[in-house]
This record gives C-alpha cells, sequence and structure tokens, in this order.
C-alpha cells in the first residue's frame, strides 16, 4: 500500500505556542482527528514529529518516547546552547527535507505549525501539485501569510479535546 499522504508537526512551535497559554497538544487526539479527516487507511498516512531536545529534560524525552508509541516518526535533534546562555531549538531544515523528499510520493500534506517560516516551502510544495492544509494555533498565533498560502487551513484550537488546559503535577491533590 501506498502512502498518499503525510503529516509534518512541528513540535516546538506548538509546545511554545501552548506552554505560553497554560494549555497542551493531545498529540494522540491530533492523529486520531487527521486520520479520520484525511479519510485514509492507517498505513496510507505518514506522521512525523519534529522535536528538538535537551538530554536533561526529563518530560521532553518522555514526549519523544510518547510520540514514537503513538506511530509518528519522530525527528528529533539537541538543543544548542550559547555561550551567552542562549539556545537555538529550530528544526525548520529537517521539516523542509522531509517534505521536499515526501512531496515526490504524496498527494496531501498537513503542516502543523503556525511559523510564517514555511511559507516558501508551501508555495514549493503547491507548484509541484502537493494539496497542502495548515493546522496551526489560533488566536493570531498562525501566520496570516501561511495561511494564505496553504489550500486550506484549520484551526488547532478548534478541535475536540486536542489542546486540553495543561496538567500540573504540583496542582494535584497530595495522598493523604
Amino acid at each position: 500500500m501506498q502512502v498518499k499522504a503525510a503529516v509534518l508537526v512541528d513540535v516546538q512551535n506548538l509546545q511554545e505556542t501552548f506552554e505560553r497559554q497554560g494549555m497542551e497538544v493531545r498529540y494522540d487526539a491530533l492523529k486520531e482527528h487527521l486520520k479520520a479527516q484525511l479519510g485514509y487507511e492507517d498505513r496510507e498516512v505518514k506522521f512525523l514529529a519534529f522535536v528538538p531536545y535537551k538530554r536533561e529534560d526529563d518530560r521532553r524525552m518522555r514526549l519523544i518516547d510518547a510520540l514514537s508509541f503513538m506511530g509518528f516518526r519522530v525527528i528529533t535533534k539537541p538543543v544548542r546552547e550559547h555561550p551567552d546562555g542562549g539556545m537555538k531549538a529550530n528544526m525548520d531544515v529537517e521539516l523542509v527535507l522531509e517534505a521536499v523528499n515526501l512531496a515526490q510520493v504524496v498527494g496531501e500534506m498537513v503542516i502543523v505549525t503556525g511559523d510564517s517560516d514555511f511559507v516558501p516551502l508551501v508555495d514549493f510544495l503547491s507548484r509541484h501539485g502537493v494539496r497542502i492544509t495548515v493546522l496551526g494555533p489560533g488566536r493570531g498565533s498562525t501566520s496570516v501569510e501561511l495561511i494564505r498560502a496553504s489550500d486550506s487551513y484549520s484551526n488547532l484550537d478548534s478541535l475536540a479535546g486536542v489542546v486540553i488546559p495543561r496538567y500540573h503535577e504540583e496542582s494535584a491533590p497530595s495522598p493523604e
């Protein structure tokens, strides 16, 4: 069976956007929604997640493992720390390379991000006959240019059960 569609998830973009809002993404619910929306069998859709990480970040490492168990192909790279204390956590190049390679075999792609850096990629893919859906955060967090460049756009926030309030372990009731 041939892969007909690909879903590329810019995890860093989603994590940063929703954590600022006190929310988190349920990637399992996102995957189930997209499978239903695309209407393909499981093996006809390739799911990829792009995740930068710091080895000492246990929460991020658990997310990488969870995504793998959910059936995402997880592409990772370590975060670069600069001498001034700043950090670089960008996976745009990796996402673009995967998308360009997949464009040769799929007719449809869903790019899950709000990042305007992907406008040239969407333009390239469209010129090569790939139908592009952008699924991005709402509330002004998805680039208008990215929405305009895509064939269709959906607001990630509006998908039932996909974006939920973030659970804080420190606010959990303590066992008595």
